[in-house]
């Protein structure tokens, strides 16, 4: 068993060496960057920052050591858990040495994680839970995984002698972190595996399903890799969705839960897309954070107060905590709740996209600063027909004779729905409904010859209109026996009434075509139909995709909005902590942003003084960094450090 105590141990340890860890690859490419510590920033007036991953950084423990301890015990021993957790601690402590050990064991560990990737969802309910403490234990895993993907990555990376194979695992090593997060380094991987003869893209494969189409897969994921190598550096998150749906790998870079960025502001949580109730409700779920409410709220105050009216201030909650709202207070406010919602990591961002009826809809960009206007883009769908005579609405129908239920006794024989010659309305919609699950309250019936030798035979249409779930209307054509019961034995009565087009969100028609009867039935969530001809007993089902869309995407914002999204990020250098103090700073959100806040507040009084008075404030401050440095990294004593250079009690 593993000790807890060693546990919480491990834990302040690893906040620290998340930093450093974090630190290697985001300077790759910044040598020249400044190496602003918290001490050196007070004398840096125009420090411009490199950027900072947290997704690499494990975070303080603000809950009970204790119970943190147990909580991640159990994960370590759980197990559903415990191959996947074990596999990623495995390989942090493993030590690799020569090209081909590193090659090796890296590009198995980037596979493996890649295939059977850790994954946490949240449903409703936890989100009500009195203690996330399960959560928080979670996340840790989640930053583990992380690291261990990326010392897979800067291992690889250190091989002078790169081939195909190197460069593939180092693309999956993103696409199983972040997905296209990072997409600048995807590209370029996959760049190098194609000038060093890649051609080979079965690493990404792995086992295919019983019922999963291999040929299929393989295609949509090659559509992808090439996408990547061919994508325009000024490539947009919502061209990409609209690209991505048409060539059918838009599945392989969503997500529908994770630790994500869901408030793009550099601060990390587990968010999952929850669906509730028979309407299939949508929303977005992100465990809360534990947070220091007087901060939270000068630092909303300070940087976004102008992103919300007044009127959408919601006394009942927190200030700050309307500016993280992200739930629906009227229909469709902040999304569309009825259509299905999915994460998407691209470019240092994380979009929400939704998808209503098979076809794209919008896209949601969500930041404190933008949380009155989080619709980024929409789309325009144009439509064509797959059908092979096109549109449908164009279609000849065919002839028909309108059989009215008064004289139903007259086309019927031995029928249990007609009494006295009167047809039994009431008992004929619950016999429908026992079949269907909708009954048909006002039937229409008709003679055609729908098998087309020469003899009418007896069909019912009608319409249900469905309230339950997300509603709609149930539409069926059938075709029924002489006795008005289904039929359901002969060839077309099975391919006509036990059709998947018959129901809710369905419609048919009947249509001539030559001089021969047939039937189309569409699905139009679902996008799907089917033409079905009968002739001489022969039956010929053919059934498609309905239309082929190209969605056009329409952007909301100005193109350049993103960039000012508000970040929590400290005010130095957050590569170079080196203290145990500025770790801590940087392993805890409420921290960082005291942080940011002393340092806007230092720098807007520096403004105002003369050259005596600014040698006064940078000792002062100083003095107050000293202060911060001296509590060596604990963070709830730092905590109150801040909020006595701020003024808060």
């Amino acid at each position: 068993m593993i000790n807890k105590f060693y546990i919480v141990f491990f834990i302040l340890i690893l906040i620290f060496s998340g930093c450093s860890n974090n630190s290697k690859s985001s300077n790759t490419n910044n040598t020249n960057a400044s190496s602003n510590t918290q001490e050196e920033t007070v004398t840096n007036i125009n420090n411009k920052l490199p950027f900072f991953d947290m997704k690499y950084v494990y975070k303080a423990v603000r809950v009970d050591k204790d119970s943190f301890s147990n909580a991640l015990t159990n994960y370590y021993q759980d197990s559903y858990y415990s191959n996947i957790i074990n596999r990623n601690k495995d390989f942090l402590n493993k030590k690799l040495v020569g090209d081909n050990d590193i090659k090796k064991y890296a590009i198995d560990f980037i596979s493996n994680a890649y295939h059977y990737s850790y994954r946490d969802d949240i449903s409703g309910d936890d989100l009500y839970a009195d203690d996330f403490t399960p959560f928080y234990a979670s996340e840790y895993i989640y930053v583990e995984r992380n690291l261990a993907l990326k010392k897979a990555r800067d291992l690889l990376l250190s091989i002078n002698n790169k081939d195909a194979d190197i460069y593939f695992a180092l693309f999956l090593s993103h696409m199983a972190c972040d997905s296209l997060y990072c997409f600048p380094d995807l590209q370029n991987h996959l760049k190098d595996w194609k000038k060093s003869g890649g051609t080979n893209i079965s690493m990404m494969i792995g086992i295919v399903g019983e019922y999963d189409n291999a040929n299929e897969i393989y295609s949509n994921k090659m559509n992808l890799v090439n996408y990547i190598i061919e994508a325009p550096e000024d490539l947009r998150a919502e061209q990409l969705i609209a690209d991505a749906f048409e060539k059918k790998f838009l599945k392989y870079i969503s997500r529908n839960t994770g630790y994500l960025d869901v408030y793009n502001e550099n601060n990390y949580n587990i968010s999952s897309i929850i669906y509730e109730g028979t309407a299939h409700i949508s929303s977005i779920g992100i465990i809360k954070d534990v947070l220091n409410t007087n901060i939270m709220n000068r630092y909303i105050r300070t940087y976004a107060s102008g992103a919300l009216n007044r009127n959408k201030i919601d006394p009942n909650i927190e200030y700050y905590e309307n500016f993280y709202n992200i739930e629906n207070t009227s229909p469709k406010e902040k999304y569309d709740e009825f259509a299905d919602l999915y994460f998407l990591e691209f470019n240092k961002n994380t979009f929400v996209y939704a998808i209503e009826n098979d076809k794209l809809k919008e896209v949601y960009y969500f930041n404190p600063l933008f949380i009155g206007n989080t619709r980024y883009a929409v789309y325009e769908a144009d439509g064509i027909f797959n059908f092979r005579l096109g549109d449908d609405s164009k279609l000849t129908l065919a002839k028909t004779n309108a059989v009215k239920n008064n004289n139903l006794k007259d086309f019927v024989t031995n029928s249990n729905f007609i009494t006295n010659g009167k047809f039994q309305s009431e008992e004929y919609a619950e016999y429908l409904n026992d079949i269907l699950s909708f009954p048909l309250y006002y039937p229409n019936f008709f003679l055609c010859d729908i098998n087309n030798d020469g003899k009418e035979e007896i069909m019912v249409t009608g319409t249900y209109d469905h309230s339950g779930g997300r509603g709609g209307i149930a539409s069926y054509t059938l075709l029924l026996k002489d006795n008005l019961e289904l039929d359901l034995e002969s060839a077309a009565g099975k391919s006509i009434n036990s059709s998947s087009k018959q129901g809710l969100n369905t419609y048919q028609k009947i249509y001539e075509e030559e001089g021969k009867n047939k039937m189309l039935l569409v699905d139009y969530q679902a996008n799907t139909a089917q033409d079905i001809f009968t002739e001489n007993g022969v039956v010929s089902v053919d059934e498609f995709t309905y239309k082929n869309y190209k969605f056009v995407p329409k952007l909301l914002w100005k193109a350049d909005l993103i960039e000012k999204a508000l970040k929590t990020d400290a005010s130095f250098d957050m590569n170079k902590a080196g203290s145990d103090s500025d770790k801590a700073i940087v392993s805890d959100k409420t921290l960082r942003i005291a942080d940011k806040l002393i340092s806007g507040n230092y720098y807007r009084e520096r403004e105002k003084l003369n050259e005596d008075g600014k040698e006064k404030l940078l000792e002062n401050r100083r003095l107050e960094t000293k202060v911060i440095q001296d509590k060596q990294g604990n963070v709830e004593e730092i905590e109150k450090e801040m909020m006595n250079i701020l003024e808060m009690k």
